[in-house]
């Protein structure tokens, strides 16, 4: 019996994991008559490779009818009301405890390119302040022209790549949000 419950929970859970089959599972639940696959289409604004490896992956909770069209199994109807129910018994007191689960389950990618982008962001820093130096020692003790020329470019370069390097600082969270979903997660 613990095994059945398992693998309903593991199916019912890894179908459920993106939303984007949430919100398949949502649409074609509202409608009784079911939908057929070019209005999924059009309605989610998909590539019918995304919407292909969706719909495989809601097989068992949909199912197509007599008319082709994409109807709820009783499966599929059990899973959509568990996810009714979930957002009916939800609330402002667990508000807390969804941000708390929320954080707890945040990328394992994200803090580790958030220290990649401190350490290169500490990296491109000193370097810049080397040329800065270079460029200091050039000017007060004399260079050769190709230095006067060099440098300034170098400088340049060094200020865009650290600006670059905080904006990405910045945006990461976002970022590796998307990345994971569309490369890692479950798509």
């Amino acid at each position: 019996m613990f095994e059945a419950e398992e693998k309903v929970e593991n199916v019912v859970f890894q179908a459920l994991a993106h939303p984007m089959r949430r919100t398949i599972l949502k649409i074609v639940g509202s409608r009784p008559e079911g939908v057929s696959y070019s209005e999924l289409l059009t309605e989610l604004s998909l590539s019918t490779g995304k919407l292909n490896y969706h719909l495989e992956q809601l097989k068992g909770l949909t199912e197509r009818n007599n008319e082709h069209r994409y109807v709820l199994s009783s499966f599929g109807r059990k899973a959509l009301n568990q996810l009714s129910l979930m957002k009916q018994e939800a609330g402002p007191e667990d508000e807390k405890y969804v941000r708390m689960a929320e954080s707890a389950q945040k990328s394992s990618l994200q803090p580790a390119l958030r220290s990649f982008l401190l350490v290169g962001i500490g990296f491109a820093s000193l370097i810049l302040v080397i040329w800065i130096f270079m460029a200091y020692i050039a000017i007060t003790e004399g260079a050769p022209v190709i230095v006067y020329v060099l440098l300034p470019f170098l400088i340049a370069i060094g200020i865009g790549f650290l600006v670059s390097l905080i904006v990405a600082l910045k945006k990461t969270p976002d970022w590796i949000r998307r990345f994971e979903r569309r490369f890692l997660g479950p798509s």
